[in-house]
């Protein structure tokens, strides 16, 4: 079986039920993981405690953090690039590798690029 020399990227999925567990998000960050938190179980109060709490520890990490709905944030360590809406649709569109490039090469070419 194929080695990679590197480590897999690891994210982790929390949902904190109280707000000590900010903790071991930041512990997560720290360790190079993606972390997504889903605050669903956490009142208003604690849920924005716990984003101002996170968003110091990423700041601090050079990472970035984003919110992905009204409970869910993700946060990420400075290796791993957060891309949301029509960001991310223009940085495919304009990747090198896209399919959508590839239009020069001959249809079995492409037929072979899609499987």
């Amino acid at each position: 079986m194929f080695a990679s020399q590197y480590s897999p990227l690891e994210i982790v999925l929390l949902k904190p039920e109280r707000i000590e567990e900010m903790e071991l998000a930041v512990q997560w960050l720290q360790r190079h993981s993606t972390v997504v938190v889903d605050m669903a179980l956490l009142d208003d109060s604690n849920a924005q405690r716990f984003i101002d709490f996170l968003s110091g520890a990423v700041w601090s990490l050079d990472g970035s953090i984003q919110r992905v709905s009204d409970e869910v944030i993700v946060a990420a360590p400075m290796a791993i690039r957060l891309t949301s809406g029509s960001e991310a649709e223009t940085e495919i569109s304009s990747h090198p590798a896209t399919l959508a490039n590839f239009a020069s090469f001959a249809p079995e070419r492409l037929i072979a690029l899609a499987v």
